[in-house]
């Protein structure tokens, strides 16, 4: 009884810093249904580092992922060099004020010419996506191709900030 408890704070303690922990309660307790996706205020952090290894790649995603995570966002993926944060997906942790702001400015800082940043907000939904066998939790904002498109196109040390437009996802 004392294990099954010890087990379970720490998957709240572990999933707490990343999943709303109405979600962990009911998945630890199985009664989790796939809920339907929520329309919210996303903003998002797309960021890119450049390093002459794979290790120095990994470090510095690394770092970007404890930056992103310091300022409250929600690390939605890491693929190749790239590092996707979001803040609003769940807005049960809705960001402070220049949240967004603050944390390109802290990677740009920290990084210098090893990292490029696109940024922006729009009305997006987060949620389950994906079939019951490998859904993931994740989010969606208008034109996000479009973003990574942008990423592409920025220097190394610099950021730019994309504008989603007034586009809303159903």
């Amino acid at each position: 009884m004392l294990r099954n408890f010890l087990e379970k704070r720490r998957v709240k303690k572990i999933f707490g810093k990343v999943v709303d922990e109405h979600v962990v309660a009911a998945a630890l307790e199985g009664r989790l249904e796939r809920p339907p996706r929520t329309q919210s205020h996303i903003e998002f952090v797309i960021a890119s580092v450049s390093g002459d290894t794979a290790e120095r790649i990994s470090e510095l995603m690394g770092r970007v992922l404890g930056i992103a995570t310091r300022h409250g966002a929600l690390v939605d993926g890491l693929s190749g060099s790239v590092v996707v944060a979001a803040f609003g997906a769940p807005p049960a942790r809705p960001p402070l004020a220049g949240a967004r702001f603050r944390l390109v400015e802290e990677l740009l800082r920290e990084l210098g010419g090893e990292i490029k940043v696109v940024h922006g907000a729009g009305q997006g939904c987060y949620g389950l996506f994906g079939s019951e066998a490998n859904g993931r939790y994740s989010f969606a904002v208008p034109r996000f191709d479009d973003a990574l498109g942008l990423l592409s196109s920025t220097k190394f040390g610099s950021a730019q900030e994309f504008k989603t437009g007034a586009s809303k996802l159903i």
